[in-house]
């Protein structure tokens, strides 16, 4: 019986990939059996609480592709202690959900990133250098849409790739910063406790003005094993970009020059690396309709002892980008090789 459901299970995921997306590179669930025993051949599964969740995401994928073949978008909605929040499909409004208020209890949800209303970028540069912030660059991803890179001592100390932010500054219409506590969580794990980098957040709100959430969310218990799926990356599945014991001085040379946004020394010696993105790299930000979120860029490498590393960009989009479904990122499933490759080009 639990043979015949393993092999139900199985034949669901292939016959979802294959029915999407023949050559998407998007990883592709692998459920691994074991066989014991020469009597009945009993299947054996290690791990039967993986079997079960694998079950019920694939109900959602089926959900999820009948409403992309139907080729409209699965409306969603949050619930918060506080207020119902709506997906708003319109990269540009400025939506206010919940003010953010420090202290409290600790979110059941935390939100990706803090929406404020808008201002000039040399202005807000300003400001955020007057409340502790150092600028380390500011880089235009989209028309209208440049991120300023910032750091601070709080941050650097987490010897993480949580030492930066992005704040980008959208038009006219809003400034959008990522959330500490969201990315903390995820990059710090079990090292990370609700609250520790209020400091920050105080620091933002002095500059931005009041801060507000998102509708991308996800839940603080689950974001130190972030796994968008069975047999998607996690935060330790990185990818080795570059190898050798002159790293630094070829991203801080004049032929990367048009390929690196910064670069900042960690106080356990990691280097950071900003980089930039061809432009039609990035525009797999707008085929998706993100184009709010263009703060997820730059994309970071990290040089540690001869190293040089990224996270892998199925893991880091998905978690930058959480209301997204399968059928999104099927549309954008060449984007994570051609994001190594251009984060290549600065090592050469």
């Amino acid at each position: 019986m639990l043979q015949s459901k393993i092999i139900l299970v199985w034949m669901l995921v292939i016959g979802y990939v294959l029915a999407v997306d023949e050559q998407s590179n998007i990883a592709k669930p692998i459920l691994t059996v074991e066989l014991q025993g020469s009597e009945g051949n009993k299947a054996v599964i290690e791990e039967s609480t993986e079997v079960a969740a694998l079950k019920e995401k694939i109900k959602k994928l089926e959900s999820e592709l009948a409403e992309y073949r139907k080729g409209t978008p699965k409306a969603e909605t949050i619930a918060t202690a506080t207020e119902e929040t709506k997906v708003v499909e319109s990269p540009e409004q400025f939506f206010k959900g919940a003010k953010l208020v420090l202290g409290g209890k600790t979110p059941e949800y935390l939100t990706t990133y803090y929406a404020s209303n808008p201002q000039s970028l040399d202005g807000l540069q300003g400001k955020l250098k007057a409340n502790g912030f150092t600028v380390l660059a500011t880089t235009p991803i989209l028309n209208g849409k440049t991120v300023i890179t910032i750091t601070n001592d709080e941050l650097q100390k987490t010897n993480t790739l949580l030492a930066t932010l992005h704040v980008l500054v959208n038009e006219e219409h809003e400034v959008l910063v990522q959330n500490p506590s969201y990315f903390g969580a995820a990059y710090l794990q079990d090292k990370y406790k609700y609250g520790q980098f209020s400091a920050t957040l105080k620091a933002l709100q002095a500059a931005l003005g009041d801060m507000y959430e998102v509708n991308d969310k996800f839940e603080l218990d689950d974001l130190s094993k972030y796994q968008f799926m069975f047999g998607m990356p996690y935060l330790d599945d990185t990818i080795t970009v570059a190898e050798g014991d002159d790293l630094l001085e070829k991203v801080e040379g004049e032929h990367a020059r048009k390929y690196v946004a910064y670069t900042l020394e960690l106080p356990n010696g990691t280097i950071i690396v900003g980089h930039k993105l061809r432009n039609e790299t990035k525009q797999f930000l707008t085929k998706i309709k993100v184009e709010r979120n263009a703060n997820i860029l730059p994309y970071e490498s990290m040089i540690k002892e001869g190293k040089a590393v990224i996270l892998d960009p199925k893991y880091y989009l998905a978690l930058s980008l959480p209301l997204l479904h399968m059928s999104d990122f099927m549309k954008i499933a060449s984007s994570p090789e051609e994001i190594e490759k251009d984060i290549k080009r600065a090592y050469k």
